[in-house]
Order: C-alpha cells, then structure tokens, then sequence
C-alpha cells in the first residue's frame, strides 16, 4: 500500500472520496450484516407484534457483537435440513427436482448405502437407482405432498404445529423430523413451495440493497489492495462483517424470512401423534452446557441445531470456535496501518489478539469443565429407591404409577443389561412438581422414620436426581447420565460453564468496542491517500 507519510483530517466529497461517505458505505454494510440477514424463527402462536420487534431488535444488536454466533447457526441448520432431506428421500416423500447441490449429495450417501448393501464397490448409476428401489414398500409409492428445502426451513423453524386432541391449549410443534415419523398420522398440507414463498415475507429490495452493499465494499477494498492504496481501519471492522454476512446470506438462501404465524395441521381421525423429545437443541445450551430437554413448546428458538449424540461434544462447539478465530484475525489486515498515535495502535493490535486468541481458549475450555464423577454404586440407588416407592405405595391414593415404576426399576435393578432413564421411571413431565419424584421426595422429607432407615447420603442423591430430571439443576452431560446404569453421577462444577462464557464474552465484547472505537478515532488523521478515488466508487450503494 501506499504510504507517503502524509496525513490529512476530515476530508469532504465532492472531488474525491471523502470521510462521511466512508462512515456512511460502513454503517450501512454493518446495517445489512445485522438487520436484514435475521432470518429469525417463527414467533408463538399467541405472540403479539411488539414482542416479535423487541426479540428482532435484541438478535441485531447481539449479532454487532458476534456476527460470528449468527455465522455458525445458520451452517449448523442448514446442515440439519439436509439431514432431513436425506431422510424424506429415503422415504419418498421429497420433491424430484432438489437443488443440484443435493442431487450430488444424495448420490454419495446412496453410494454408501450400496456398499452396505453388498453391491459392488463402484456402483453405476442403475445400481445406484436399483438400491433406492429396494425400500419398503409401507413408504414407497406416490406422495400427495412432496416436500423441499423450503419446507423443511419451515418446518424446523416452528412454522407447523398441532393441537393436542386431550387439550386444545396445548400446541405441539412439528419439526420435519417429526412430519416424517408421522407422515401417515397428519394430514400434511398441500403447500407448494411457491405457496411457502408467498408466505415469507422476504424484502427482496431490501436484500438487494444489503448484497449491492457488501459487493461494493468489498470490491473497492479489493480494488484498492490491487492498486497498492491505503483504506481505513473502519473499512476493515466492516469487511469482517461483510464475510459474515456473505456466508450467512448463503446458508439460509432457502430459508423463509419474516414468517410471522404458523400453519395448524390437522391429525387424522383416530391418531394423535405422541411427540414427546424434540429433535432440535439449542447452541446457547450447548455452550452453557445446561439441559434443554422440554416436552411442551411454543415455538423454536432461533438458535436451533441439531442434536448431538450422546455423551459427545457438540460439532457446534468446534465450528464456532474456527468461525470466531477466522472473525478476529481478519482485523489483522490493519496491523501495520498507520495509527493517529501509538497508543492507538498498540489497543488495535491487542484488542485483535485478545479477539483472535480468547473465544478459542474459552470454547475449547468448555468440554473440559464437562467432567462428571461417580457419586456411588448405581444398584444400591436403585435398591433404596424401590424400598421408598413400596414404602409410599401404602399411603398414595392411586398407586397404580407406583406399581408401574416399581415394575421398570425393578427390571432394571435384576438385569444389569436394562439401561432406563429415570424420567420414564419418575415421571418426569412438562410440570416435575407432579411427577412421582417430587411426589417421592415430599414423602421421604415427611416422614422422619424413613430418613433414619435410608442411607445418609441417599436423600441429597435423590434430590438432585429429581432435580436435574425437572431441568431445575445439572448440566446436559448429567442429565444424559440420569440412567438405571450409570446414576448417581456428581458434576464437576455447576458454575464453570457459565463462568467461562460470561467472563470470555464480556472480555470479548470489551475487545470488540476497542477496535470499533479506535476504527472511528482514526479518522481523524489518516494517510492522504487513504481518499484517493477508484473506479470501484461508480458501483452504486447508499450512501
């Protein structure tokens, strides 16, 4: 780059590129990377429009701190609507025309399932044709409702629900793993894709604004890379917000934008679809580590991924940690640009490293504050819990539940190989105060006899246990261990997940209004060529 060692002040417009129609194309991009990209889920049913603005206005603020969070949710639920695709395929129930990008993904795993299949290594295209012929007839034939991509946004976005047949007030969200679980249940609706488009509200002017806003940008500063000419720190702070945005336009492309009521869906005469666990989590939960599993939902929230398998790390994690480093180092490209003051540039420089180095240390740290121990032998647990379910069963007033958690635990306790989790056992629902284990506990905290003849350290095991099953207490890793086999479990620490995300995050965000306020003081004194004109300033933008 050129740098003559001249600097100059604020700088007006009319003959070359002047200081407030830099501040101006910046905003505005940062605009387009923070409002318009929110592809936010569908709100409740019962949610008004202020509500619905407050939470839009909450997730453009939060994306100014972390673009980056936005980034890694819009991959990750992209990621899981192709796995949802993949599994309406194998079922038939997906459109014949998927984007050409899918076609090319199908065909690999079909390759896969061809070579479970024993068929020869290198299948050709018959082979490949033939193996998807061979899936059950219960799902083969012609379907009335052919989904796409769209649909299963919309799906996974809580944009279908059903209202139970018991209680009409209660509204169960149908993901598109459960409209294919349940596909013969429901009476899935005859919408096109054209007729989910029509209900997005998407501002296409508006996006065309964003995306003519961000090319701009980012072919001037490449322009000006090629000319060897000086840009502004605050173009840069913007470029990083333009990559973000670029990529998270891209990955919720097929994604329905400002959706603002669900569609109900009616069930079939004599089914009532037992939707119980979602197939969904949440990246917040992830990184807290804090349990998320809820049997009655009003909507999704809008940072839904897909679950992880049991007792391991969310691919989440990891991918928002390269995503957060890659974010950082981009404000590398200013390190040696010329500061008003070494002050200045000594804060850039370390706000980038802090912004570079922390946000790794602290996602990575996470699986490490995981840790949970043994906290005693899991049969005499069960051995202890059956002797006070027995012991209550002679005072409740219905207590065929008792007999029937008796029978499961029981199972359990004589078959070493019978793994149960303990929320089937206790009953843990929607509201854990009436859940057998809160029952339970309450019978055991009344009844002073029965204390003396527990093991002391019996009645903190099961507190915690009815706890953690209720979602008051634990982590997701202890909850997951809640089982016949493996409880009692004790965590490592209750604070430490929380602790590392909020010390980070507030660290992080101090880092972030470092380079954004030094991005503007320079301003005020920058290389005289910073100003000079490129053809790239004919593409039109606002400004």
């Amino acid at each position: 780059m050129v740098m003559d060692g001249t600097t100059v002040g604020w700088q007006t417009s009319p003959s070359r590129r002047g200081t407030l129609t830099i501040i101006e194309t910046c905003l505005f991009t940062i605009f387009a990377c923070t409002w318009s990209i929110q592809h936010l889920n569908v709100p409740g049913v019962d949610e008004g429009w202020w509500k619905i603005l407050r939470r839009k206005c909450k997730w453009a603020v939060f994306t100014v701190f972390f673009p980056e969070f936005l980034m890694a949710h819009a991959i990750l639920e992209f990621v899981m609507v192709v796995e949802d695709m993949k599994a309406l395929e194998k079922r038939r129930r997906l459109d014949n025309h998927p984007p050409w990008w899918f076609r090319w993904y199908r065909k690999d795993w079909r390759h896969q399932s061809v070579q479970d299949s024993g068929q020869h290594p290198h299948p050709t295209d018959r082979d490949l044709e033939a193996s998807h012929e061979k899936l059950p007839s219960s799902v083969s034939g012609d379907v009335k409702n052919p989904w796409t991509l769209t649909h299963c946004y919309l799906a996974n976005m809580g944009g279908f629900y059903y209202t139970n047949s018991n209680d009409s007030t209660v509204h169960r969200l149908l993901t598109a793993r459960d409209f294919n679980d349940f596909w013969e249940e429901i009476n899935v609706p005859d919408l096109s894709e054209d007729d989910l488009k029509d209900k997005s509200k998407t501002d296409y002017f508006t996006k065309g604004i964003a995306a003519l806003q961000i090319t701009q940008l980012v072919l001037s500063l490449g322009v000006r890379q090629a000319r060897h000419l000086p840009y502004s720190q605050l173009e840069t702070l913007t470029l990083a917000f333009a990559i973000c945005g670029v990529l998270t336009y891209a990955c919720s492309w097929y994604k329905p934008q400002g959706v603002n009521r669900p569609i109900k869906v009616e069930t079939k005469e004599g089914y009532n679809p037992t939707i119980q666990l979602r197939s969904f989590d949440r990246l917040w939960h992830i990184l807290t580590n804090s349990n998320s599993d809820s049997w009655t939902l009003n909507r999704i929230q809008n940072d839904n991924v897909s679950r992880a398998k049991l007792n391991e790390t969310h691919p989440g994690l990891y991918l928002l940690t390269v995503l957060t480093a890659g974010f950082g180092s981009i404000h590398m490209i200013a390190w040696n640009f010329e500061f008003p003051t070494r002050t200045e540039q000594i804060l850039w420089r370390t706000a980038t490293l802090v912004s570079v180095a922390l946000p790794p240390a602290g996602l990575l740290a996470i699986p490490l504050s995981q840790f949970i121990r043994p906290w005693g032998d899991s049969r005499d647990f069960m051995c202890t819990c059956l002797h006070v379910m027995r012991e209550y069963s002679w005072h409740a007033t219905d207590n065929q539940p008792v007999r029937d958690a008796m029978k499961d635990l029981r199972d359990a306790c004589d078959n070493p190989k019978v793994s149960k989790h303990f929320k089937y056992i206790l009953g843990v629902g929607g509201n854990p105060t009436h859940s057998l284990g809160e029952r339970l506990l309450s019978f055991v905290h009344d009844n002073a006899a029965l204390q003396k003849r527990l093991p002391q350290d019996f009645l903190p095991k099961f507190e915690q246990l009815v706890k953690i099953l209720g979602g008051l207490s634990g982590s997701r890793k202890l909850y997951d261990k809640a089982k016949t086999d493996s409880y009692p479990q004790r965590r490592f620490s209750k604070h430490i997940n929380s602790g590392i995300i909020y010390v980070t995050g507030i660290i992080y965000c101090i880092a972030r209004l470092s380079i954004a306020g030094v991005a503007f003081s320079s301003l005020r004194s920058m290389p005289e060529s910073v100003y000079t004109t490129t053809w790239a300033q004919n593409i039109p933008s606002i400004q």
